[in-house]
């Protein structure tokens, strides 16, 4: 299993949910971000969850919306859960940056190029920042622990600026 099971799984602790609450609760989360997650994947998962036992499935209907699905947690998809949690902090850190996948390639395009795909690098960081910036602005509509992650975010983001800086003059040897 993997984050994304952790990050459904726990949302489902919270309360039930239906597919599409699943998927909007990780939008408004901006886990999207982090963690490669679409709609799709989510309604594959809850009923992936159903067939393992994790979950229970109802199907309810509000007004006159048309009927959905409200996916509750069992005490089987609980225990799923915090084996989950013990798994994901025990094991090691990883930092996976696509655009590393670049870095080791760059001596392989000229110059010109490689300046183009460093200051796209560089733009994606910086505007990057910048929604975490406008996002921590905000923080006091956020809980505690997702606060904690956005300023995490932010410090990551400024040392990744500063290695920017400094790859880029030793790549170009500018030093």
């Amino acid at each position: 299993m993997s984050t994304i099971d952790l990050i459904l799984l726990g949302a489902l602790c919270q309360s039930p949910k239906s597919a599409y609450d699943l998927q909007k609760l990780i939008e408004q989360r901006n886990l999207s971000r982090w963690v490669k997650i679409g709609s799709y994947t989510v309604y594959k998962k809850v009923v992936l969850y159903e067939d393992k036992g994790y979950v229970t499935g109802e199907a309810v209907r509000t007004g006159k919306m048309p009927e959905k699905t409200l996916y509750t947690i069992t005490p089987s998809g609980k225990k799923a859960f915090a084996d989950l949690m013990a798994k994901f902090s025990l094991a090691e850190t990883r930092i996976f940056l696509d655009f590393n996948a670049v870095i080791v390639n760059l001596a392989l395009v000229d110059d010109e190029t490689a300046a183009a795909y460093i200051a796209n690098i560089k733009d994606s960081i910086g505007t990057t920042k910048q929604q975490i910036a406008q996002q921590l602005a905000v923080s006091n509509e956020r809980s505690l622990l997702g606060q904690s992650i956005l300023e995490q975010q932010s410090m990551l983001l400024e040392t990744l600026a500063a290695w920017e800086t400094d790859f880029e003059k030793r790549f170009f040897r500018k030093d």
